[in-house]
């Protein structure tokens, strides 16, 4: 993906924008994961790095630390399951990533879905609180999509792909210092991103993104970096919009690497029916 947590986090935003979290409650308990994985402690250095290191120096060392060009360019697909946590209720999650930029993110409980996009062409959407079968994206959401499905992430070979990348230098966030990167995609949307100064991983992004038809803060808290393979991608996003007094939470539950997907599964479909 780059390949990284960007190959799920932008997806998670899409949870934020159901309208319908009573009706879809699932009061059933998860399984533990199943893959084998070393989590990897996050450290908290106390003292403040030099911020004359470059761009291009950070943005190397955080694909080292996420395992690698030779790692990442091997993965052709990508399967994560989870569950989404509210207040009010669970969620069950599953999204298919490949390469270059399709990919599918479903919400399930019992019958009912909730489904988003790309199929390298077409955002769209399945909402069945809408009752209206298949609909295209449009607007800001439809962007925000397509940068969802880079199956490299916006942080990997950037120029090429038309986004802008800004160090902002070296900021002290939540009790450790971090490397601040103002992200500008091709599609318009900007994000910040935050990486550890020690690790070059990312910890928390803030960004907006539309919630009914409504643009709004929002900051994302990553964690559980858990290594796979020869590749480490945070299991555990938290959620922040601002003027909401509660938080989400996603857990990613199993993870497959390279696993048999065909295209059909990013088409947008004709008819509900066609999703079975």
């Amino acid at each position: 993906m780059q390949k990284t947590l960007t190959i799920i986090l932008p997806a998670l935003l899409i949870m934020l924008n159901l309208q319908y979290s009573n009706a879809l409650a699932d009061t059933t308990s998860d399984s533990p994961a199943n893959a084998e994985a070393t989590q990897k402690e996050t450290t908290r250095n106390k003292t403040k790095p030099s911020s004359k290191i470059t761009l291009k120096e950070i943005l190397d060392r955080y694909y080292q630390a996420i395992g690698g060009e030779k790692a990442w360019q091997s993965l052709k697909t990508l399967k994560f399951t989870g569950s989404m946590y509210t207040k009010d209720a669970t969620f069950k999650t599953a999204a298919l990533y490949k390469r270059p930029d399709l990919c599918r993110i479903d919400f399930q409980v019992g019958r009912l879905y909730f489904m988003e996009a790309y199929d390298g062409k077409i955002p769209w959407q399945m909402d069945p609180g809408t009752r209206s079968g298949p609909t295209i994206l449009e607007g800001k959401r439809a962007k925000e999509m397509i940068d969802t499905c880079d199956f490299d992430g916006s942080l990997i070979d950037h120029e090429e792909k038309g986004h802008q990348i800004k160090y902002l230098g070296v900021e002290e966030v939540e009790g450790r210092w971090a490397y601040a990167l103002e992200v500008k995609t091709a599609t318009g949307n900007t994000d910040k991103y935050y990486l550890d100064a020690e690790t070059y991983l990312p910890f928390m992004v803030k960004g907006k993104t539309t919630i009914q038809d409504k643009i709004v803060n929002t900051t994302i808290h990553l964690g559980e970096y858990i290594e796979i393979g020869e590749i480490t991608i945070p299991f555990s996003y938290e959620f922040i919009v601002d003027g909401n007094p509660s938080t989400e939470t996603l857990k990613i539950k199993t993870l497959e690497l390279n696993p048999e997907i065909e295209d059909d599964m990013f088409k947008m479909p004709k008819r509900p029916q066609d999703l079975r």
